[in-house]
């Protein structure tokens, strides 16, 4: 197969060049040229920068693939340079969204647990996450959706729910969608992963709000690598939206109880209500970078359509985890984790609860 990917020097989209190169496809990178990964020379490249569209046209114009991968497009324009250019000379164009198209983490600016008047939640500004366990693709009502951005929802999230918008209302291009969740694994730049397993070898008290009994569905950096290229190949794609992640659904608890177990690591957690914690803590909880997977309570992808039409792979949660963990003990990042100089407030507020509760069950 002749292979375009837009992007494909970091992260999921590296990791498809490289299984795409193992079976024998030809591969053609379209980047700007400034990462260039261990497989640069057994790929073809065109440089540019993709939100440059009469450059873009004027040097795709004309050229066929059986697949384009595009992991790098952020707002409608994007996809449209793309139709525009392509239409006619390629078998299938896949495009990664994401899970925010339902909105939750990466849609809402802030987390507020509680809505007032004047502060409303924006979590559950799209649909209803406690009345859409799990989320289905068609649970979210494209035709609702506005051309203009609002200051109150992250740019990003809103971006690819109008790219889902125009593509949906695209006749005569075979394009896929796939929703990615958060993914985890090796070299992620967002370090979320992080966030947890630095709390965990540092052996101090960790806050586990509300218990970590929250459930969600992640993603694996090799697993959607595989999804993206096994919806390019399938025959039943074309013109249909995906969810994309793991089999499991997750709690945190159990989330964290893995990290631990592949660090060898006893777990030291400390159960906070999250009422609690956010009255007794000055801790940044409003910023989903903090905690990261501690809310909402709800945030299960369905993955069925999925299992259907392209046989969706998955990667036991255990397996992925010491994977992940191993790679970063052997590659420490050099920066901290999100507000992890806000860690003995952590602790302090671990401490006095855990105190507080024991006076309750005396």
């Amino acid at each position: 197969m002749n292979v375009l990917i837009i992007g494909g020097t970091q992260y999921f989209g590296k990791v498809a060049v490289q299984k795409l190169l193992k079976r024998g496809d030809r591969v053609t990178l379209y980047t700007r040229g400034n990462t260039k990964p261990d497989f640069w020379k057994d790929v073809d490249h065109i440089t540019g920068d993709r939100t440059d569209y009469a450059d873009f046209a004027k040097k795709l114009k004309g050229k066929k693939f059986d697949a384009v991968i595009d992991n790098q497009a952020y707002k409608t324009e994007d996809v449209k340079s793309v139709v525009e250019t392509m239409k006619g000379n390629v078998g299938k164009y896949v495009v990664a969204t994401t899970v925010s198209i339902y909105g939750g983490p990466g849609h809402a600016i802030e987390w507020r647990d509680y809505a007032r008047r004047d502060r409303p939640l924006w979590v559950d500004e799209f649909i209803d996450l406690s009345r859409h366990c799990p989320m289905k693709e068609d649970d979210v009502d494209l035709g609702k959706v506005d051309w203009e951005y609002v200051k109150e929802t992250h740019e990003y999230g809103q971006g690819k729910r109008m790219i889902e918008k125009y593509l949906s209302g695209t006749k005569g291009f075979p394009w896929v969608v796939m929703r990615v969740p958060a993914t985890l694994g090796p070299e992620d730049p967002s370090l979320r992963f992080w966030w947890y397993q630095q709390r965990i070898q540092d052996g101090k008290e960790i806050v586990l709000r509300d218990g970590g009994t929250n459930v969600f569905r992640l993603g694996f950096r090799d697993d959607v690598a595989d999804a993206l290229i096994d919806a390019a190949d399938s025959p039943k794609t074309a013109g249909n939206i995906y969810n994309i992640c793991q089999l499991e659904i997750n709690s945190l608890r159990r989330l964290i109880e893995s990290i631990a177990r592949a660090a060898g690591k006893p777990l030291n957690v400390v159960p906070v209500p999250g009422e609690v914690a956010e009255a007794k803590s000055s801790l940044p909880w409003q910023d989903w970078a903090f905690d990261p997977f501690s809310r909402p309570r709800s945030y299960v992808m369905a993955v069925e359509k999925a299992r259907r039409d392209f046989n969706l792979r998955f990667t036991p949660m255990d397996a992925w985890v010491k994977q992940t963990v191993d790679w970063y003990r052997a590659n420490p990042p050099k920066k901290d984790s999100a507000h992890y100089d806000k860690r003995g407030e952590e602790v302090r507020l671990a401490r006095w609860w855990r105190d507080e509760y024991a006076k309750l069950l005396k």
